[in-house]
């Protein structure tokens, strides 16, 4: 099927993907400015749908990421991530506000962008966690590298869909499908219209295992509708969010 004259209406507008990698670029190069100047051991990074070119028209979240080194105090990765996130708000004109997850973090309305700053630690693959965010640089690397350009028309496609049946976002009053799991669900199915038909054949507790690890039957996942594990971690389900309600809405 042709999907053209959708994705017309999906995909970013020119103007939009300029003004956007603007933003981005000029909140990463205060920040690494800022961290050099300091003498702070850290580096900006842009992940995301925004860094991976798979977000929607209109739906423009820029996240930024502020690694900092695994042997940090987690409470000076706190003190100094926030200031370096408020100094960046303040310098670049933004209006900020405070958050929490596993560690406070700022949303900054910058240029008229939703600007997610999060300090996160720099592990690598195989690494353990120390913060609940630290694999989220790992994510937007595996599908920068692995996701075609066509395959980010897929998976705009497929985020529209899920969104449209309710099934789309991992956040708990949602319990569906995160974005890095429709990306992975492209990756592995290779477009729109294949994953929609082999999620025709979905049972529950079935189980996706990109990079052939052979940990499926961690007892973690026992009671997962959807087993997807994660390319970059091996013990984690990338679907672990996902409630029976949902993954049996986006089946049918």
């Amino acid at each position: 099927m042709n999907y053209e004259s959708i994705l017309n209406e999906l995909r970013p507008t020119p103007e939009e993907i300029e003004a956007v990698n603007e933003t981005t670029e000029k909140v990463i190069d205060f920040i690494n400015e800022l961290c050099k100047k300091e003498d702070i051991d850290a580096k900006a990074n842009a992940v995301g749908s925004v860094a991976k070119n798979t977000w929607l028209r209109g739906k423009s979240d820029i996240d930024i990421f502020i690694s900092f080194p695994i042997d940090t105090d987690m409470d000076d990765l706190k003190e100094k991530g926030l200031d370096i996130a408020y100094k960046t708000n303040d310098a670049l004109n933004g209006n900020a506000s405070e958050h929490y997850a596993s560690h406070p973090y700022l949303t900054c309305d910058i240029d008229g962008f939703e600007v997610d700053i999060v300090p996160c630690y720099a592990i690598e693959e195989g690494q353990s966690i120390i913060s609940a965010v630290d694999r989220t640089i790992l994510h937007t690397r595996y599908i920068q590298k692995h996701l075609s350009k066509e395959q980010e028309d897929e998976v705009l496609l497929l985020k529209k869909f899920m969104d449209a049946v309710g099934t789309y976002g991992s956040e708990f009053k949602t319990g569906g499908f995160a974005g890095y799991l429709c990306e992975l669900l492209i990756l592995n199915y290779g477009t729109f219209d294949a994953t929609i038909r082999a999620a025709q054949n979905w049972k529950r507790h079935t189980v996706i295992d990109l990079e052939d690890f052979g940990t499926a039957g961690n007892p973690l996942f026992k009671d997962d509708p959807l087993v997807f594990i994660d390319p970059t971690d091996k013990n984690r389900n990338v679907g672990a969010a996902l409630r029976i309600e949902r993954f049996v809405d986006f089946i049918v």
